[in-house]
């Protein structure tokens, strides 16, 4: 055991599997490879394709403080978009009150 070597060892046990075996050898690791090149490709394509195409303006940003309590940021513009189309606003326009999250149950584990 003074001298192995991997290539000999791995060639050496490629010769000996049956034809089936040899074939699937050929086959699965090009095939692997493309069904990774195939499945990048489409998710490519569908991210650029998924991504916002129309222009159009911030109008609210909700965020949550440090004492659990959502923040709904009214920006320049969210009037007109409540104007224009109301069945669009789900967030109550400025002047509303903040809302709060229930807190989940203590875990006792």
């Amino acid at each position: 055991m003074d001298f192995y070597n991997f290539w000999q060892d791995l060639f050496d046990t490629y010769q000996s599997l049956s034809d089936w075996m040899k074939t699937l050898w050929l086959i699965v690791p090009p095939a692997f490879a493309l069904g990774v090149l195939w499945l990048g490709l489409e998710y490519l394509h569908k991210s650029r394709s998924a991504a916002p195409t129309g222009s159009g303006e911030l109008a609210y940003t909700v965020f949550v403080d440090e004492t659990g309590i959502w923040r709904i940021h009214t920006h320049q513009g969210a009037e007109a978009v409540a104007h224009e189309r109301p069945e669009a606003t789900v967030l109550p326009l400025p002047g509303a009150h903040a809302h709060t999250l229930p807190k989940p149950p203590a875990s006792d584990v």
